[in-house]
């Protein structure tokens, strides 16, 4: 059956068939900050990481049944402390 639509891909499908080794290209990644309106004074941002640290974070967090920005928060300012800032 043919349908005026194209039918999406999805994001998160991954090219497993590589034709020849590439070298990782770096990202600039431009920074936004949002305000968040709530009592906390919060802002909103986005981080690039690798896979597996982001993974580990994911089980860290629900291990201590919180959210992930709250344990990265914890974690950089248990290091902001320990380096002086």
């Amino acid at each position: 059956m043919n349908t005026p639509f194209k039918k999406r891909e999805s994001p998160l499908s991954f090219n497993t068939t590589v034709t020849q080794q590439q070298e990782p290209t770096p990202t600039v990644v431009h920074q936004k900050t949002h305000k968040i309106s709530n009592d906390n004074d919060k802002v909103k941002y986005t981080a690039v990481m690798d896979k597996n640290v982001r993974v580990r974070i994911k089980i860290a967090a629900a291990s201590k049944n919180i959210q992930i920005s709250q344990f990265i928060e914890e974690a950089v300012l248990e290091k902001l402390e320990r380096e002086g800032f």
